[in-house]
C-alpha cells in the first residue's frame, strides 16, 4: 500500500489588521511566512494562502483547508493579531489545530530597534488565542520555540506526523476473516465503540469469497508471484511445487480482496479457517508478504492490533506484527514472536529469509501452510498496543526500546526477535500488564512513542506510555 509521504498542512497567519497603516510590514510579514513553508518543507506539503488580517479572510482561509483535505491547521500570529479574528472559524473546523508560537527575531539585544519588536510580537497574540480557545473548549496544540530550531522543528513535524496518521486512521478499514479467539479477552471489540472511538470500521471477509477467487486466480500472476518467492527466500528442500502454488492462490485472492475493498488491513483466524474448511491451507506465507506491502495485520482474528500496524506503516513508514513470547531475564529482553507471520522486509540483511512449512499443526488444512522464518534486524524500535481500557474506552499503550542483535534461531522456524525494553525488564513488563498492553503489538523502528501519544491526542483517546 502506498502511504502519505507528508502531511498536508494549512498554514494560518494572522496580523492585526490597524498595522496596515504601516506599509512594509504586510509584504515582510508574507515573507515570514514563505520562511514558514520552507522550514516546514521536509515533512509537510503546506498551503500559505496569504496574510489573514480579519475575520471574514480566516473564514474564507479554513474554508479551503477544509475544502482541500488538509490534515492540520498550523496556526502563526505573524505578528499581532486579536483572537476574535480567528476564533469563529477555529471554532466551525473539524481539522486539529496546532498553534505555533514563533518569530522571525531570535534574540533581543541593545541594538534591536522598535520596528523589529513591532515585526516579533506574536507572542501574546499567541497567548490571547490560547485563552478563547480554552474557553470555548476548541482542543488544540501548542508547539513554542524559534522556527529555524531543530528541536523545535522536530516537535512541529511530530504533530504534523500525528495528524496525517490520525487522518488515516479515522479512514481505516480492517477486514476479518472468521472471528477472534474465543477466549481471548484483551482484543475483544465492540466494533460500534470502535468505529465511533478510533474511526476504524471493521468488514467480514467470507472464506467462501476467498476460496473461489483463490481457485479463479490468474495463471501468470501466481507464477509471478512463485517466481518471486525464488528470486527472494530460501526454500526449504521438502517443499512442493503444488504447496506453494495453493498458498500463492490465497495470497493472491486477499491481496485482490483488501485492494477492491479499500481495506487497509486484515486479521485472519486460523480455527476458523480449519473449522470451515474453505480454504486449501493458512494465509501464514499471505500474511507476511502483505503486511511488508504495508497492509496491516493481526493474528486470530485480533483488528486491533491489525489497526495499529496499519496505523504505524502509515506513520513510520514500516511495521510488522508481534507478540512478546518468552521472557529472558538474563539478557534484560524478552523473545518476540508468533506463528509465522511478520514484515520480512525488515529482516536480518545478513541471513537469508527462509521459506518453509508450518509444523505447528493446530487446525486441519487440506495443503501445509507455508510461512517466512527469519530474524529481525537490530535497531531502536517502538512497540504499540490498541486496545480496550475501563469503561470501554480505546487506548494505546506504548513504549520504546531496542531490538537486539539476535541471529536466526532455526529451530524457532517462524519470524522472532528479542526486544530490550529501556530499563529493566521486569519493572517494564509489570508496567505494561498494568497499563492494560494486549499480547499482540505492532513494532515499528525508530523513537515514536511521541507521535503515538499526539495521534492518540487527536483522536481523543487514551495513551499510556511506559
Amino acid at each position: 500500500m502506498k502511504r502519505s509521504e507528508k502531511a498536508q498542512v494549512g498554514l494560518l497567519g494572522l496580523m492585526l489588521d490597524l498595522y496596515d497603516a504601516i506599509p512594509d510590514l504586510k509584504p515582510e510579514m508574507a515573507e515570514f511566512g514563505k520562511e514558514l513553508v520552507t522550514a516546514m518543507s521536509a515533512f509537510a506539503d503546506v498551503d500559505f494562502p496569504g496574510v489573514c488580517t480579519t475575520r471574514d479572510q480566516v473564514d474564507e482561509v479554513v474554508a479551503r483547508f477544509e475544502a482541500e483535505g488538509r490534515d492540520l491547521i498550523i496556526v502563526v500570529l505573524l505578528t499581532y493579531a486579536p483572537s476574535h479574528i480567528a476564533l469563529p472559524a477555529l471554532r466551525r473546523t473539524s481539522l486539529p489545530i496546532l498553534v505555533f508560537n514563533t518569530q522571525q527575531l531570535r534574540a533581543v539585544a541593545q541594538d534591536t530597534l522598535s520596528y523589529e519588536t513591532t515585526k516579533n510580537h506574536g507572542m501574546h497574540g499567541v497567548q490571547d488565542l490560547a485563552n478563547v480557545l480554552l474557553r470555548t473548549e476548541v482542543p488544540f496544540q501548542l508547539v513554542t520555540g524559534h522556527y529555524a530550531d531543530d528541536t523545535t522543528l522536530a516537535e512541529v513535524k511530530s504533530w504534523c506526523d500525528a495528524a496525517r496518521t490520525a487522518r488515516f486512521v479515522r479512514r481505516m478499514r480492517i477486514g476479518q476473516v472468521g472471528y477472534a479467539m474465543e477466549g481471548m479477552g484483551d482484543f475483544g471489540l465492540d466494533e460500534t465503540a470502535f468505529l465511533g472511538q478510533v474511526g476504524v470500521e471493521i468488514h467480514h471477509i467470507a472464506q467462501k469469497n476467498i476460496a473461489e477467487r483463490a481457485q479463479a486466480a490468474p495463471a501468470d500472476d501466481i507464477a509471478q508471484q512463485m517466481a518471486f518467492d525464488r528470486e527472494h527466500f530460501q526454500f526449504d528442500e521438502g517443499i512442493m511445487e503444488v504447496e506453494h502454488e495453493a498458498n500463492s492462490r490465497i495470497e493472491w485472492a486477499l491481496r485482490s480482496i483488501l485492494a477492491e475493498g479499500g481495506m487497509h488491513g486484515f486479521a485472519p483466524h486460523f480455527v476458523a479457517i480449519g473449522e470451515e474448511g474453505w480454504l486449501d491451507t493458512l494465509p501464514f506465507l499471505a500474511s507476511s508478504k502483505l503486511i511488508a506491502e504495508g497492509f496491516g495485520f493481526g493474528g486470530e482474528g485480533d483488528v486491533t492490533s491489525a489497526s495499529a500496524v496499519a496505523m504505524m506503516h502509515e506513520m513510520a513508514g514500516a511495521a510488522s506484527f508481534t507478540e512478546m513470547f518468552t521472557m529472558d531475564f538474563s539478557g534484560n529482553s524478552t523473545l518476540m514472536m508468533h506463528m509465522g507471520e511478520g514484515n520480512w522486509r525488515m529482516a536480518r540483511e545478513n541471513e537469508p529469509v527462509h521459506l518453509l512449512p508450518s509444523d505447528l499443526g493446530l487446525t486441519p488444512v487440506r495443503v501445509r501452510a507455508l510461512l517466512l522464518a527469519y530474524g529481525l534486524a537490530p535497531g531502536e524500535a517502538t512497540l504499540v498496543s490498541l486496545t480496550t481500557g475501563p469503561g470501554g474506552k480505546a487506548r494505546f499503550v506504548v513504549t520504546e526500546g531496542e531490538v537486539l542483535d539476535f541471529p536466526y534461531v532455526a529451530d524457532l522456524a517462524r519470524p522472532h526477535h528479542k526486544f530490550s525494553p529501556h530499563g529493566d525488564l521486569s519493572d517494564f513488563l509489570t508496567r505494561y500488564s498494568l497499563a492494560g498492553g494486549s499480547h499482540h503489538q505492532a513494532l515499528a523502528y525508530g523513537r515514536w512513542a511521541g507521535t503515538v501519544e499526539k495521534v492518540a491526542a487527536l483522536l481523543g483517546v487514551e495513551c499510556i506510555h511506559v
